[in-house]
């Protein structure tokens, strides 16, 4: 219900612009695998960035088994997840006091700062999205290494092996994490006897 009216206010303001247009207003599910896909090829497609979703797509159609609950539920291996996880561990004392020292140098970490963007302020998932950077740029540390093998196991458990396909065709991976962090999730996916595709 709520997809189906953002679809129309969106053609509605499209073809005030594009006047004598079609439109196929989709998801981004769409542009992931258009952009990963040769026609008629059967993937797996996942979207790593500020959130996380995962698609079988069967040369035609697209197909979706995991009904998302959004960012506070969901996004396993997001930039969410991870900005998420890097706050949650600064405050139970679980960084090293190396990575601790960098975070609180580049971060305003007050707590009535953390809980205005994340209560009162919109989009709190792309805020915590932001801090994902950091891992990005401190991804060789111990507990960095540790906590992104973390969060690409559970997005391969809980997203994709949920298709019985997925070691029978290839997986893309569309996203700035998946694309930052290539050479970790290109890890992961091997040891899980899967085949990456394009990222």
């Amino acid at each position: 219900m709520v997809l189906s009216h953002l679809k129309n206010l969106l053609k509605k303001v499209l073809s005030t612009i594009f006047i004598n247009s079609e439109f196929d207003i989709k998801e981004d599910t769409y542009a992931a695998v258009y952009a990963c896909c040769k026609p008629g090829e059967k993937a797996i497609v996942s979207i790593l960035g500020t959130g996380s979703n995962c698609s079988y797509y069967d040369g035609k159609e697209i197909h979706q088994k995991v009904t998302s609950l959004g960012y506070v539920l969901m996004d396993d291996a997001s930039g969410n997840y991870f900005g998420r996880q890097l706050l949650r561990d600064y405050y139970f004392n679980k960084l090293s006091k190396e990575l601790e020292t960098k975070f609180k140098d580049e971060f305003n970490l007050e707590a009535e700062v953390i809980k205005d963007y994340l209560y009162k302020k919109p989009n709190p998932n792309t805020y915590l999205a932001k801090f994902a950077k950091f891992l990005v740029q401190n991804k060789d540390l111990k507990y960095s290494k540790k906590l992104i093998k973390k969060g690409f196991n559970l997005f391969i458990s809980n997203q994709i092996r949920q298709f019985d396909i997925c070691k029978e065709v290839e997986l893309h991976f569309v996203g700035s994490i998946g694309f930052y962090l290539k050479d970790q999730l290109e890890k992961r996916i091997n040891k899980k006897n899967l085949k990456l595709g394009k990222v």
